[in-house]
């Protein structure tokens, strides 16, 4: 293989990977930890609200004693833990209602998993393409690097064109010359 036919088989690769690439980062779901406010406007960090799940102020553990949010929820905690809670007797919680809520939200979950796992599966292919034109380049380049460095000992007959090769010193002379006629 040629270095002309080497440098057309690393872009085709890149042209190939290049459509897959515009992907949009995906964010981490963070919603595992539930932000509530106090009745005295604290914030707290919440990773689940039953008994044993943990609450943090500030990143640290919550004080030991009750903690009233501000919709009348009191939690009781200990080292951190809840321990107990308890809801204003006048809100009764529709378990037909929070059901289909959990089921709704596990389905708009299992979409975006889905999404991201074909995103994933998209960026893969792209870099995996992406790598073997990085090897073809390598091995390019380590072709170039064989090749002599000096000019060749006897002169290569140019099929394209009918003048002998030019000199060093006469290339340099052309530059010379064309850069004082661009001045003019």
């Amino acid at each position: 293989m040629n270095y002309q036919e080497t440098i057309n088989r690393i872009k085709q690769l890149f042209e190939a990977a290049a459509p897959e690439v515009g992907v949009a980062p995906v964010s981490p779901d963070v919603t595992a930890l539930a932000d509530y406010i106090l009745q005295d406007g604290t914030k707290i960090n919440v990773d689940k609200l039953e008994v044993g799940g943990m609450v943090t102020i500030n990143g640290t553990p919550a004080p030991d004693g009750e903690h009233q949010l501000q919709d009348g929820t009191i939690i009781q905690t200990k080292d951190g833990a809840i321990i107990e809670i308890s809801t204003p007797a006048e809100e009764v919680i529709d378990e037909e209602v929070t059901s289909d809520l959990k089921k709704q939200k596990m389905e708009e979950v299992d979409k975006s998993l889905a999404d991201n796992t074909a995103k994933i599966k998209m960026i893969e292919e792209a870099l995996a393409k992406q790598n073997e034109a990085i090897k073809s380049m390598m091995e390019l380049v380590e072709k170039m690097a064989q090749a002599p460095i000096s000019e060749p000992a006897a002169t290569v007959k140019n099929q394209y064109t009918s003048q002998a090769p030019m000199t060093k010193n006469e290339k340099f002379e052309g530059i010379v010359n064309a850069i004082a006629q661009l001045k003019k």
